[in-house]
């Protein structure tokens, strides 16, 4: 699977208003598929009257977009006047798909080299060499080269986290920051727009609202007004409730919509946590939203939730820690054999993750209805070595959307099945979704959203350094 340039957002490459030096991080040292480490050269150093080579410690950005020419910013020691910067992919220059047109000496510490990366470039981290006297300073994966496009670092300034999608590339979401979290919604038109307070975790299918909670945990949406404006509703909570948050969204065939979430009651389950329970809440055509209804849950489970919903009234959740339930309607269920994400806009495929951390998926006998016990494993791009992942999202072209790890980074994923046949079958191997130039130790970059129509867009999150996140988009083709 190969992805395109976007054209919904626009590139950014500087956008944190931190300044140079406070933006630049070091280079890593670790490859996402084998580990391996490049020697830094040591040479005479500037003007020829040292002893230390060039040494590269980092590239601002730390990343450019295929088909795009840009100035980035080399920053090391030991450079001088002639320094010369090349992109090294596996260690060999290929100046046929990263090629430096001019490199501008701007002290000993700092160059500038303006590039050109070619549309069919690989998706992958550049190293960053720089020559000078006959030695070479190399820094190992510098630069990645990547189609993810930035929608925005959230309305706070702080890391931003991509929640729900429509198939209108209508986004919401929250941008947390150590003291407070912002509800937000993103379009092409409008970029993205505080809802004030809170947490976005669903969107109307119709761009109608966006669901979640506010500070104080109370269930709310926010309507979009006539004028573009967004209005804070808050919804009802079930009679027995210390707070509540809803989930997942959809739009049945008679225009009703369906929003999913949990409660949590006063009950205690442990010193620091309380029993929880599914909730559903309908909103009527006239815009009118009833009372929540609770459904049902095996015995055993004091915390459970729903945390998504398709067209057809079909409603997955969580069952405790490690175990997912799929509610055919509000009386029948199925409990699945680990954690749930999403279910499909046709009800064939719900995607999640597995007691031993392994990206899952379940399927739906189309003759017999049943779900297909127990769930399916998906392969991890780091393999049997590194085998967690996540299924966050799937579609109705079985395009699985999530995360997973490759030593000690987890990377957004893609997976595609093949549903021509009676059964689904795995296309190939995982992709990964290039990020930004950041891989963070045992921290998370993830595919969280995909639509449900090609083309397929995937709408996610990525480091922008090494302890914030964006939200981004890639597309696929």
């Amino acid at each position: 699977m190969r992805m395109t340039r976007p054209t919904l957002a626009k590139r950014l490459h500087f956008l944190l208003s931190a300044t140079l030096a406070a933006a630049v991080l070091s280079c890593s040292t670790e490859s996402i598929d084998t580990p391996r480490v490049i020697s830094v050269g040591r040479a005479n150093a500037a003007k020829g009257g040292g002893t230390t080579g060039p040494s590269v410690s980092s590239a601002n950005p730390a990343y450019g977009d295929e088909g795009t020419t840009v100035d980035v910013h080399v920053l090391g020691s030991g450079f001088a006047t002639g320094a010369q910067a090349t992109w090294l992919l596996n260690g060999i220059a290929d100046p046929a798909h990263v090629r430096t047109n001019k490199t501008t000496f701007v002290s000993s510490t700092e160059l500038v080299a303006n590039i050109t990366i070619a549309p069919d470039a690989q998706l992958a981290f550049w190293d960053v060499q720089v020559a000078l006297g006959g030695k070479n300073g190399v820094g190992s994966e510098c630069f990645e080269v990547t189609s993810a496009q930035i929608l925005g670092p959230g309305t706070t300034g702080g890391s931003a986290a991509v929640h729900g999608m429509n198939d209108l590339l209508q986004v919401a979401g929250v941008s947390s920051t150590n003291n407070s979290s912002t509800a937000w919604y993103y379009d092409a038109a409008g970029g993205m727009v505080s809802l004030g307070s809170g947490d976005g975790e669903a969107i109307d299918p119709l761009g109608q609202f966006v669901a979640g909670a506010n500070s104080r945990s109370i269930p709310t949406a926010w309507v979009r007004q006539p004028n573009n404006s967004w209005t804070a509703q808050t919804l009802l909570q079930p009679a027995v409730s210390i707070g509540a948050i809803a989930y997942g969204a959809a739009r049945l065939a008679d225009g009703t919509a369906l929003v999913v979430g949990a409660n949590t009651l006063p009950t205690k389950i442990g010193a620091n946590q309380n029993a929880t329970q599914p909730v559903v809440w309908r909103r009527g055509t006239d815009g009118t939203w009833s009372s929540p209804q609770i459904y049902p849950t095996p015995p055993g489970f004091p915390q459970s939730d729903a945390r998504d919903v398709n067209g057809l009234g079909q409603v997955v959740g969580h069952l405790g820690y490690d175990q997912g339930i799929v509610w055919e309607d509000p009386t029948t269920y199925t409990v699945l054999d680990g954690t749930s994400g999403r279910i499909n806009q046709a009800g064939t495929l719900i995607v999640g993750q597995n007691v031993n951390h392994v990206a899952v998926y379940w399927w739906r006998d189309p003759q017999s209805h049943q779900w297909h016990l127990p769930a399916t494993p998906l392969p991890s791009l780091g393999g049997a070595a590194c085998p967690d992942g996540f299924g966050l999202d799937v579609n109705d072209s079985g395009v699985i959307v999530g995360w997973s790890c490759a030593g000690s980074t987890k990377n957004p994923t893609v997976w595609l099945l093949d549903l021509s046949g009676p059964s689904p079958v795995l296309v190939g191997t995982p992709t990964r979704l290039p990020g930004l130039g950041f891989k963070v130790k045992d921290d998370l970059n993830t595919a969280r959203a995909v639509t449900n129509s090609p083309p397929f867009v995937v709408t996610g999150s990525a480091h922008i350094n090494t302890t914030q996140r964006v939200a981004v988009q890639w597309n696929l083709r």
